[in-house]
């Protein structure tokens, strides 16, 4: 951090308001997040609930932070799982956006087999779905 950010923290800090109580929490996370090894990371995390707890307690507008880290406690474990499996659900994102992207543009059509065309259209480049229309036509032939 830049010396001017650091003392703006620092204040920040020393007026002990429930954002830079926030603040502070989402950094800590966001070390926790970088560890590499499934131990430190077990490690971490329960650390970074234990040094959060105390900083939300009694804050009324630190109630989503509050059930954030209720939630972190719950899935531990799952959290935990993914420094062993290395896999992100960046895919199913990805997933995710391409079926809302051809929800809104198949509004108003009433058959699965539409709403799967236009997943086609959004997702396989076109030289893959003339090649499959290709093959399914030669198939029909035989």
């Amino acid at each position: 951090m830049l010396p001017k950010q650091t003392a703006a923290l620092a204040e920040l800090v020393a007026m002990d308001l429930q954002t830079a109580n926030a603040w502070r929490i989402k950094e800590i996370l966001r070390w926790v997040r970088r560890v590499g090894s499934l131990r430190a990371a077990s490690w971490q995390l329960t650390w970074f609930v234990n040094m959060a707890r105390p900083l939300i307690d009694g804050a009324d507008l630190l109630k989503p932070v509050r059930k954030a880290l209720a939630t972190i406690e719950k899935h531990k474990n799952a959290i935990l799982a993914r420094w062993n499996s290395g896999r992100s659900n960046a895919r199913i994102e990805a997933l995710n956006g391409i079926f809302q992207a051809a929800k809104r543009r198949a509004r108003g059509y009433r058959n699965d087999h539409t709403f799967i065309s236009i997943v086609h259209l959004i997702a396989a480049p076109i030289q893959n779905i003339l090649n499959s229309m290709k093959r399914r036509r030669a198939i029909n032939f035989l």
